[in-house]
């Protein structure tokens, strides 16, 4: 199931990700997402509503939205993991790595995807056995900063987030820099967007993506 859930990451080449206090938002999100092909998303655990609003999201999903993989980003201990874990998530994305998440998904077999910024945050990862890693903050790093790690890490799959932009030609550069997939957040889903126009933004951007 990890590798698979990694595989569907690195063919659709983005991971939109968001967090609303209102359910109704969400998922309507996720169906303008959905209606477009987009299978696996990450719901971040940002506010009061977010675990009960992903449970739901959960809940429904295997009716209205029967191939998504939603997963749980900025899960940050053990507890989130557990709470996450608990309700299904299909994979669990940390802003952060430490020896205790790593055990902590390992036990409860459900894949992590953590945050990484230096090559020892990679390293634990890497010597834990786990294969995709977010890089973040990106922005922060730059393009460059993949293609002088990955050498050291065969096998990783790196997947920068945090402003990286949503258009195709500043994703094609990171995919240049060694990126399996990119990470994206508010640069995607915008606040004041109708799910109209997200449909369109997302269609567009994954039909550019495509050509490459």
């Amino acid at each position: 199931m990890n590798l698979s859930v990694i595989q569907q990451i690195k063919n659709q080449k983005i991971v939109p990700l968001f967090y609303n206090e209102s359910f109704e938002v969400s998922e309507n999100i996720i169906k303008a997402l959905y209606k477009v092909g987009i299978r696996a998303i990450e719901y971040t655990n940002r506010g009061s509503q977010a675990l009960e609003n992903f449970t739901r999201l959960k809940e429904i999903s295997a009716v209205e939205f029967p191939e998504l993989l939603l997963g749980i980003g900025t899960v940050k201990n053990t507890k989130e993991l557990d709470d996450y874990a608990d309700v299904k998530a299909d994979f669990i994305i940390t802003p952060v790595i430490s020896e205790e998440l790593v055990k902590k998904a390992s036990e409860r077999n459900i894949l992590l995807i953590p945050g990484c910024f230096t090559p020892s945050d990679v390293n634990v990862a890497f010597q834990n056995g786990l294969t995709m890693v977010k890089i973040f903050p990106a922005d922060a790093l730059g393009k460059n900063y993949i293609k002088s790690i990955r050498p050291v890490f065969p096998g990783m799959n790196f997947m920068p987030t945090g402003g990286v932009h949503a258009d195709a030609e500043d994703i094609n550069e990171w995919f240049k820099g060694g990126a399996a997939a990119v990470g994206l957040g508010s640069s995607l889903i915008q606040a004041d967007f109708s799910a109209e126009q997200l449909t369109e933004k997302v269609k567009d951007l994954l039909e550019q993506l495509n050509q490459n």
